[in-house]
């Protein structure tokens, strides 16, 4: 007897062919009605048939296997008027309708979002503060092929750099070098490395030619994606192989040996369509010198003083970061709203610098496959999916003898259902989340003994493996066509020794004339303690020589006592130095409140103005000496008498003072006195903030913006005082710039991004960032309508400076492009 699944496919095959025999196609192209040159990029939908495109580098869109019938075609554009007709589809016929469209005077109010609600909304109805990067500036982006860098003029988006192609991606404070407090996703799947939820923007298996759009969520986003969307969401989506058909050559060269190309092809035929994207990249990181030490050069020429020392040289090879992507991915249409996903990819990069807690780790080559499988309707979304990270050569640290690995794996299950009742005024989305990870760290590489590299497990106990599941709901009721009311709850659970987490949300957006919005809401978010806060083992610098301490401690104490006494501490020329984790530790947790306008003041000028406050409590705090005895038992002295004990004590504590080490990091760890630093839980902060942003469009083609962001925080409690607690970003933070767009034609921009100067914290390393000013411009000419040459130059006016502290100094750099379509 067939099964349940076996009728639904059955059906499913019989309703696709009945559908595709009586279908037929709709194609055209898209100009303006003064300048009549094609328009690309503009979204193209057949509203009654759920299906939507976009239109090509020459104005062309197209839909395949149409059912015949009466649809209505909508166009819309940042810019331009929308556009809708009714359009009679002739079942075995090509209907050809070409649309001119009308300047808009409202630039911004069709713009369309997704990641604020999961759903999608125009970016004026959209309950949090977002920011989107259009597919032209995605375009324009080509000449310097920076995912990161796209966002970097975007308004209270933190984007620090270090080196050629390291990047942190943060929102509304607490970045860090290493940061994962902002969540990524790419068509709904998270690339971060499982072991610490880093991003990895040199290993991201997406080419940047290959996305359509990129959406940045400020706030927190936990009530629908859960951990690690703490300060918001990143959303970013490629292209449907139905987009872009055809295929798109990439070439970009310049400074910094900078080598980039990237291919892509998309096709169909009948029901199905596909993409094959492939790219690759090298660089060479001029900026990364060695920071052995060096009496003939002041803090061995660097800029900036209290880094931990390498102890081993940098060789020219782990300069040069590089990155080898390929993706595949097959589309099968059961009917014009119902499809499956098949898609695999595979990344190969390394040489990239990072700066963690105890100084730099190189990652000479990882490894980053997934794949993903997805069924998308109009009503019911679900995706599978599988990725790993793995490191064939070791991780190196640079500032203590030792190096690390990774062999992770992560599964990931993700289902949604939306719909809507009440004659469209109530909206549910309703999803449910499950993810297994699993952590491998324990490696046998070959090491090279004359760098002092030594192989160590990072986890203790190694593998480890975790479970998160989550379910949330969210509903969205429209009591008035001004006025919205928006509420949602998410409910989270791990196998980590840690309660269940629960994110509410509540938002109203008031929208008293069209364009124009107003907005108040309140979210709930938490973030995961990554598998390093729980099980790190790692060195935080080279052994230390603690035997004459011990020496000390007994020959003073004897002579306290007027006898002879041993410590019996332990200690030796070769005491180990351990950052470790904490199994005590539980999630961070943000209260957030926002109120927000958008909307276009005049017919020209478009503003967005956002004001926020956060309580965040149990704050993860930076590894610490102070620390370390509440988690790891204290070493004490065994003289056999408790009093000589005491003494003996307080000789330890004044001797380690005197050679300038912490006494309370002297702990005992798998049974051996070392010196140890641990987070935790400590504080509860109150943060500030303020985000302003205006566009003015002159023309439909030459626009200036401007952006603000200020923030300031305050520490409410602080249970560690000894742990400075620093939002690792500037106080205050300025975009200008001036845009000119003809589509198709000519393109430029010229942006100055200043940054006020802040103090920045890392482990227990401390320091400044000096205030810096940047200017950075881009052009782009199509030669043909098929081609675009374009250029980009990074620090136009090669002013030298570092983002980070502790990252490496960046000067100017020049790149070039060129992109043909055919």
């Amino acid at each position: 007897m067939p099964t349940f699944s076996t009728i639904i496919l059955g059906l499913s095959f019989v309703l696709s062919s009945v559908a595709a025999i009586a279908a037929g196609t709709l194609k055209g192209t898209t100009s303006g009605t003064i300048d009549t040159r094609p328009l690309a990029y503009l979204t193209v939908s057949l509203l009654e048939a759920g299906k939507q495109t976009s239109t090509d580098d020459a104005g062309n869109y197209q839909f395949s296997d149409i059912p015949a019938g009466t649809y209505t075609l909508k166009v819309t554009g940042v810019g331009w008027n929308p556009v809708e007709r009714s359009i009679e589809v002739v079942e075995g016929e090509t209907t050809t309708e070409n649309v001119s469209l009308e300047e808009s005077a409202n630039h911004m109010g069709e713009v369309i979002v997704y990641g604020a609600s999961r759903v999608p909304e125009k970016l004026t109805n959209a309950p949090a503060a977002i920011s989107v990067v259009t597919p032209l500036q995605i375009e324009n982006a080509e000449s310097h092929g920076s995912v990161a860098k796209t966002m970097e003029h975007l308004p209270g988006v933190d984007v620090v750099q270090n080196g050629a192609n390291d990047f942190s991606i943060n929102s509304r404070g607490f970045n860090n070098s290493i940061t994962r407090r902002q969540l990524v996703l790419i068509d709904g799947r998270d690339p971060s490395t499982p072991m610490i939820n880093l991003n990895e923007w040199n290993s991201v298996s997406s080419l940047l030619g290959d996305i359509q759009s990129i959406e940045v969520v400020r706030g927190p986003g936990s009530a629908l994606y859960g951990w690690n969307a703490y300060n918001g969401v990143i959303n970013i989506r490629t292209n449907d192989p139905k987009d872009v058909l055809g295929t798109r050559v990439t070439l970009t060269g310049g400074e910094w040996e900078t080598y980039k190309g990237a291919i892509r092809h998309a096709g169909e035929f009948g029901d199905f369509a596909y993409k094959i994207s492939l790219g690759a990249s090298s660089q060479y990181n001029y900026s990364v010198v060695s920071r052995q030490f060096d009496t003939t050069k002041p803090n061995n020429g660097l800029e900036y003083a209290g880094l931990a020392h390498d102890i081993r040289p940098i060789d020219d090879d782990e300069k040069r970061p590089f990155a080898y992507v390929g993706t595949a991915r097959l589309d099968y249409y059961l009917n014009p709203n119902q499809r499956f996903v098949l898609e695999g990819g595979y990344s190969n990069s390394g040489n990239e610098f990072y700066v963690n807690q105890t100084g730099r780790i190189l990652i000479q080559e990882v490894e980053r496959p997934f794949a993903r499988l997805a069924y998308n309707s109009g009503r019911f979304n679900a995706q599978a999916s599988w990725q790993k990270r793995f490191t064939p050569k070791a991780q190196v640290v640079f500032n203590a003898p030792a190096t690390s690995g990774e062999d992770s794996d992560v599964l990931t299950i993700d289902a949604q259902f939306n719909d809507q009742f009440l004659d469209n005024k109530l909206r549910l989305v309703l999803g449910a989340q499950a993810e297994y990870v699993n952590v491998i760290t324990d490696f046998d590489y070959e090491l090279d003994e004359s760098k002092g590299e030594r192989q160590l497990a990072f986890l203790d106990p190694d593998p480890q493996s975790g479970t998160f599941t989550g379910v949330y709901a969210q509903g969205e009721y429209l009591a008035t066509k001004a006025l919205k009311f928006v509420g949602a709850v998410r409910v989270d659970a791990t196998s980590f020794e840690f309660p269940i987490q629960v994110s509410p949300k509540a938002a109203i957006v008031f929208e008293p004339i069209a364009g124009q919005s107003f907005r108040v809401t309140y979210n709930r978010s938490w973030l995961r303690p990554s598998f390093s806060d729980l099980y790190r083992k790692s060195p935080a610098g080279r052994p230390a020589d603690l035997a004459q301490v011990e020496s000390n401690v007994d020959s003073i104490t004897s002579a306290l006592v007027g006898e002879t006494v041993q410590s019996n501490l332990g200690l030796s020329a070769t005491t180990p130095v351990w950052n470790l984790g904490n199994v005590t530790i539980e999630p961070e947790v943000a209260n957030s409140f926002d109120i927000g306008y958008r909307g276009t003041i005049t017919d020209e000028l478009f503003v967005d103005i956002n004001g926020y406050w956060n309580r965040r409590t149990d704050l993860i705090s930076n590894p610490l000496g102070g620390l370390a005895p509440n988690v790891y038992a204290p070493i004490k002295s065994n003289t056999g008498n408790a009093a000589y004990d005491a003494i003996a004590d307080s000789v330890l504590q004044d001797q380690m003072v005197a050679i300038g080490q912490d006494p309370a990091r002297l702990s005992y760890y798998q049974n051996s006195p070392s010196l140890v630093i641990v987070p935790t839980n400590i504080a509860v902060v109150d943060e500030f903030g303020v985000e302003v942003s205006a566009t003015y469009f002159l023309t439909h083609e030459l626009s200036i913006n401007a952006n603000y962001a200020y923030l300031d925080v305050a520490v409410s409690d602080n249970a560690v005082p000894e742990n400075r607690i620093l939002p690792n970003t500037s106080r205050h933070r300025i975009n200008t710039g001036i845009e000119y767009q003809r589509p198709g034609v000519v393109d430029g921009s010229i942006n100055l991004r200043y940054v006020e100067g802040f103090d920045w914290i890392a482990g227990f390393f401390e320091g400044h960032v000096p205030s810096y000013a940047v200017v950075n411009i881009s052009a782009g000419y199509f030669v043909l309508p098929q081609m675009r040459l374009g250029i980009n130059v990074f620090n136009a006016l090669d002013r030298a400076h570092y983002e980070i502290f502790g990252g490496t100094i960046l000067r100017r750099q020049v790149t070039g492009s060129v992109s043909y379509h055919f």
